[in-house]
Parts: C-alpha cells; structure tokens; sequence
C-alpha cells in the first residue's frame, strides 16, 4: 500500500462517526427494537443508580436520540405506566417517572448477570444431565446447585446433591460428556444466542473502532448508544446458562461478547453520565450523582 493511500484510508477513519438512529435500524432487524423495552433498560442502566425518578422531558430526549418517535415513546410510556413497570407523579403540567418498587428489585438482580464481569464461569462439579416432567419443581436445596438449560432439561452438579434426594420423575444421564452430539450442544450453547452475540459486536465494533481512532461522541450520543448497547446484551445476558466452560464448545463466543461490551461501556460510561449531571431532571431538581458501584460495573 503507497503512502497515499494510507493516508486517506486513516483520514476515513478519522471520519467515521457512529450515528445512534442507524445502529438502532440495525437492532432492529431481525428483532425489532421494541420501545417499551428500550424504556425499562435505561431506567435499570442509568435512573435507578440516581435515585430512580426522572423527567418524561428528559426520558423523551434520550431515547428519540436512538431514532423513536415522540408519538411512540409516549404510547410505550403509557403501556408500561398501564401494566405496572413504572410510576407517574406530577408537578403542574411537568410529568415525571420512576420504576414500581418491585420491578426495579427485579432488575437489581438481573444487574448481577448483565454487568457480571468477562470470564464470568460456573464453578467446576461433577455434572450430569437430567430432565424433568415440565410439572415438577425441584426442591431449593437441590435447585441451588443445577443450571436450568431448556426444555425441563438441567445440568446438575452431583458433587453437591445426593442422588437419593432426586425426584423419581427426574431422568439422569451420567458421563464424561466425551462424546457431545448437536442435540446436547444445543442446550448447553443455542445457536440462537451465539449468533446475537456475534451480531451485537458486529454492529458496536466500529463505535469501539472510531473511538479508539479519536472520535469524541457529545455526551447525549454517548447516553444513547450506551442504552442501545446493554439493551441488546441485557436481552442475551438473561437468557445466558452459565455452563462450565469444559462442556461449550470451543468457539462459544460469551467470554469474547461479554468483554467487547464491557470494554464499549467503558469508554462511554463518563461521557454519557455528562448529560445526565447537567441536563437531566427528576421531580426534585437535577438528578442525584448516581452511586459508585455504576461505576465499577463489569469490573
């Protein structure tokens, strides 16, 4: 390659600005974006750690950065204010909302696996394979040391369960697991996720990639790629087993995903907590520093 061209080629580079409206198209196909959802995962990501209130002014500004509508985020907020996700107060004509207790518990516990640091493995057992009439719940003691799969099918870890307290409904397969035909790997790695996965990186690679080239979003950018980007790993991440990793195959694609987004989250962590220390509002004023521990996530 002439120097020429290296030139232009880096000066291309330098050019290239991610726009949050065109990754959000590209999330969108083939699983469309859904609104309402959009909504629940910036609350969880960015309210919940400064208190948990926010203006319906300074919600709208934020996910129409991502290319949404007005009319439709309205509407989602309507839907989710309808089924219980989330709270309305007002003062005069301002409107303002937070997550309902309860749903922002359930999201704090789905936090320990979205933001679970890379090489995040299950402890190593003596596992075997069982599964159970889709009627049957096991007991919470056994429960404790299985990873549910699919299907009623679960990876039990014997060297904490006595076999005499199994249901006698549970069938259980025992082995080395040597040999693993498509079927077993299916429920230990769907094909399904591994390719959301590659996907995600796909489409975030080259924000990592401008960034590292220079590119400075504003912060309102930042704050928008950073919800589309742990919208789309909170959908994985939560659908995630957990399987010891001498049972994946070789080229499960977790750990590699997992640290892409943590390193992503990173670089646009302190940028995107900008905009919302100066032009976010909750019904006392301006939000609260949100708590350290956001911090540290992945870490």
């Amino acid at each position: 390659m002439s120097d020429e061209n290296k030139v232009l080629n880096f000066t291309k580079a330098k050019s290239f600005k991610p726009d949050p409206v065109e990754l959000a198209a590209q999330l969108g196909t083939p699983v469309r974006l859904k609104t309402w959802s959009l909504i629940v995962t910036f609350f969880g990501d960015a309210i919940v750690p400064r208190g948990g209130s926010i203006s319906a002014l300074s919600l709208g500004q934020v996910i129409e950065a991502t290319g949404l509508e007005a009319g439709a985020i309205r509407t989602a907020v309507s839907r989710l204010a309808s089924d219980g996700w989330i709270e309305r107060e007002r003062q005069g004509r301002a409107s303002f909302y937070r997550l309902a207790p309860y749903r922002e518990k359930a999201f704090q516990k789905a936090a320990e696996l979205i933001y679970a640091p890379p090489n995040m493995e299950s402890e190593s057992g003596n596992w075997a394979l069982g599964v159970l009439p889709n009627d049957l719940v096991l007991d919470q003691q056994i429960e404790a040391h299985t990873i549910s799969l699919q299907k009623g099918w679960l990876l039990l870890d014997l060297n904490n369960i006595k076999r005499s307290d199994l249901p006698s409904a549970l069938m259980l397969f025992e082995g080395n697991f040597v040999q693993k035909p498509s079927w077993f790997l299916e429920l230990l790695a769907p094909q399904e996720l591994g390719a959301s996965m590659e996907r995600l990186i796909d489409v975030f690679e080259p924000v990592l990639g401008a960034i590292e080239d220079g590119w400075q979003p504003n912060s309102l950018e930042a704050l928008s790629i950073r919800c589309l980007l742990i919208h789309e790993w909170r959908r994985i991440a939560l659908r995630l087993h957990h399987v010891p990793t001498e049972l994946l195959p070789i080229d499960w694609p977790e750990n590699k995903c997992r640290a892409f987004t943590s390193a992503l989250y990173a670089r646009l962590y302190n940028v995107s907590e900008a905009w919302l220390d100066k032009e976010a509002f909750c019904l006392n004023g301006k939000l609260p520093a949100a708590d350290a521990s956001a911090a540290n996530r992945f870490g």
